[in-house]
């Protein structure tokens, strides 16, 4: 198709659509990607993924389809007339359409992603967002942070002035985290009384130096004034403090239950990365073969040539010897080793342990490419 006939073709949709239908798909957001292609044109009224090519054989086709109909019934039809015959009829891609008025189906779509209490994006959104910016920003070389903020003693708030008075609060915050933040920024109500926000372009400095201003903003509110309430909140950066999405959120986890240990009413931030040996950015089984709840399965978190983290209900001592034990593959013997634990932090009911490995662990890594894949390359 020349660039003439492609220019006529696309005056020729747009003059038989409604302009409600398609001027969204043109705006510069997420959810409606800019250009008005040929497939963006189709998807903004079909909701069908395919490519420029078979959008092209599609418009034409349902413009055919639409002369065809007119020439029948000897009268102009509506083009989404044509559109629905020939999704159903032709090509069988919908094979039970739902005819929903637009702007209701975008308020539909909308309400799926906002928490209707507090107007702030859904936990669906947030993972939406995180997955979006953190390919962005591997692909481009980008940093960006993550800031979770928790009340402080709600539940305390509930019990005592009731559930009702806790909905008000939780709208509260979120109208001043929402009235404080950057047009570029994502605030997710994350669950019960947390919020996270994701703050694109923003290093650990950056979102550290905000959540303090936002202490500063609460504190001057008449509302958490009179209250007494109060917020504790960590971060954490993309790539400093880590480089995955599961790692960020649980570097920033860290960091807040460091601020609620440490007296609550104050943010601290996620120590970047400075392990020497490279991490395996998997969760790998192992076992305790001593000390307490001996024999039971454990996961790793990060675990590297130099020693790794895991999570436990148990209590095991600072400085202490552990026998570890990686179950094998097929084709090699247990890989046993010797670690210390060298740090223990407390994070919602559990201990976080960090373990530092005695010795080199040649047979480690042979193992972790046997049942990882390929590993060699990431330690």
């Amino acid at each position: 198709m020349t660039d003439v006939e492609s220019a006529a073709l696309r005056s020729e949709i747009l003059a038989l659509l409604r302009p409600g239908d398609y001027s969204a798909s043109l705006a510069p957001n997420d959810d409606y990607p800019c250009g008005d292609s040929f497939a963006s044109l189709l998807r903004c009224v079909v909701h069908l993924e395919f490519s420029e090519a078979e959008s092209i054989a599609h418009w034409r086709s349902i413009l055919a389809t639409l002369r065809e109909l007119e020439a029948s019934v000897g009268r102009k039809l509506s083009v989404y007339s044509a559109i629905v015959d020939h999704f159903t009829a032709k090509t069988s891609a919908l094979s039970n359409p739902l005819l929903v008025e637009a702007l209701i189906f975008r308020q539909t779509e909308q309400m799926a992603m906002v928490d209707p209490l507090t107007g702030a994006f859904n936990r669906r959104y947030m993972d939406l967002i995180l997955k979006k910016e953190c390919t962005r920003c591997e692909r481009y070389e980008k940093s960006f942070s993550v800031c979770i903020l928790d009340l402080d003693d709600f539940k305390a708030v509930n019990d005592t002035k009731g559930h009702l008075f806790g909905d008000a609060v939780l709208k509260e915050f979120s109208s001043l985290l929402l009235s404080s933040v950057r047009e570029e920024d994502v605030v997710c109500r994350y669950g019960g009384e947390e919020f996270l926000l994701v703050m694109p372009e923003t290093d650990s400095a950056g979102a550290y130096l905000f959540a303090t201003r936002l202490r500063a903003l609460a504190k001057a509110s008449p509302f958490f004034r009179e209250t007494g309430i109060t917020f504790s909140g960590g971060t954490a950066s993309y790539p400093s403090s880590a480089r995955d999405i599961e790692n960020l959120i649980h570097a920033a986890d860290t960091a807040l239950y460091q601020a609620k240990f440490n007296g609550k009413d104050r943010v601290r931030s996620a120590p970047e990365d400075r392990r020497k040996s490279n991490r395996l950015d998997k969760s790998v089984s192992f076992r305790v073969l001593d000390g307490p709840a001996a024999q039971s399965e454990n996961r790793t978190h990060n675990i590297s040539l130099g020693g790794f983290q895991f999570e436990s209900s148990e209590h095991y001592r600072l400085h202490s010897d552990l026998r570890l034990i990686f179950p094998s593959g097929q084709t090699s013997a247990d890989a046993e080793v010797e670690g210390q634990i060298t740090w223990v932090r407390r994070l919602k009911g559990r201990n976080v342990y960090g373990v530092r490995f005695m010795d080199e662990q040649v047979g480690l890594r042979a193992e972790l490419d046997e049942t990882q894949g390929s590993v060699a390359q990431t330690l």
